[in-house]
């Protein structure tokens, strides 16, 4: 956002534009600080206790004042999917009710707070310069893939609840061992993403993109040894639905998560101006 000077004092500074503003850093080019420091949170705002995923960094060049603000909101979801999918597994593997329903908790909360950016979007648009009316695809884009990410978390944590909840057979040694691999490598994917977006190094994104043919491929050696133990050794409908199921709600969140990464990589890698609000 630029807001160019205004004689006789400095420039109106809001949340109108449906923006969370947090903690600043707020220096002029010449490494004076400039006269803002007000903590501001706009009236729409999901938190009102300053503990936000944005904050915002502000320059002055003598005519213009410029007002940069930076979502950490990305890694934050990153972060949180990484834990609540964790604590999905591990709590089907030690049948422990409490984690689950904590994770439940989690996941409704996380769902909310991508509901709020969403209820956003008419601000973000409305309040675009014309000349960056083009990342308002961008930014939907990314919403819809936060979304599905969030909706796979919903359903794994649902049926790995219901599941331990009506007191249905354990999964077996080889699914549990087989869901920890998964897991442990969706970690380290998960891992590296919430790095790229918490220190803005989306460079690093094409190294992550490579690991993608690595999980799917997992996923589906995983998917062909159930089809073969149902065949011939598996008893139980219940443990062969939630496990296959898990698989392949698994395979749409990385998806979803791959998705996401192509886009800001795509971004990144093009040279199209960031967004300016009038």
């Amino acid at each position: 956002m630029v807001i160019p000077a205004v004689v006789g004092g400095p420039p109106g500074i809001n949340g109108n534009a449906g923006i969370v503003w947090a903690e600043n850093v707020s220096r002029d080019w010449r490494g004076e600080r400039l006269n803002i420091d007000n903590l501001m949170i706009d009236n729409g705002a999901a938190r009102t206790d300053g503990n936000t995923e944005f904050f915002w960094q502000a320059e002055h060049d003598g005519t213009s004042l410029f007002i940069i603000v930076h979502a950490k909101n990305t890694a934050n979801v990153v972060k949180r999917t990484n834990k609540i999918y964790t604590n999905a597994i591990d709590g089907l593997a030690k049948q422990n009710l409490d984690i689950l329903k904590k994770n439940k908790k989690g996941v409704v909360k996380l769902g909310d707070e991508v509901d709020d950016l969403r209820d956003h979007i008419f601000y973000f648009i409305k309040n675009l310069d014309d000349a960056s009316v083009g990342a308002s695809n961008f930014y939907i884009n990314i919403l819809g893939s936060l979304q599905d990410m969030t909706q796979s978390l919903e359903y794994i944590t649902k049926i790995s609840y219901k599941h331990i909840n009506n007191n249905h057979k354990k999964l077996k040694y080889n699914q549990i061992k087989e869901l920890k691999e998964i897991d442990y490598k969706l970690e380290h994917i998960l891992n590296e993403t919430q790095v790229v977006f918490e220190t803005r190094s989306f460079d690093r994104i094409a190294q992550i993109l490579e690991e993608k043919e690595e999980l799917f491929t997992l996923l589906s050696q995983k998917i062909q040894k159930q089809v073969e133990r149902t065949r011939t050794e598996e008893s139980s409908p219940k443990n062969t639905t939630l496990y296959f199921s898990l698989l392949l709600e698994t395979k749409d969140l990385m998806t979803a998560t791959m998705t996401m990464l192509e886009l800001y990589y795509n971004e990144h890698d093009s040279s199209v101006p960031p967004a300016t609000i009038s």
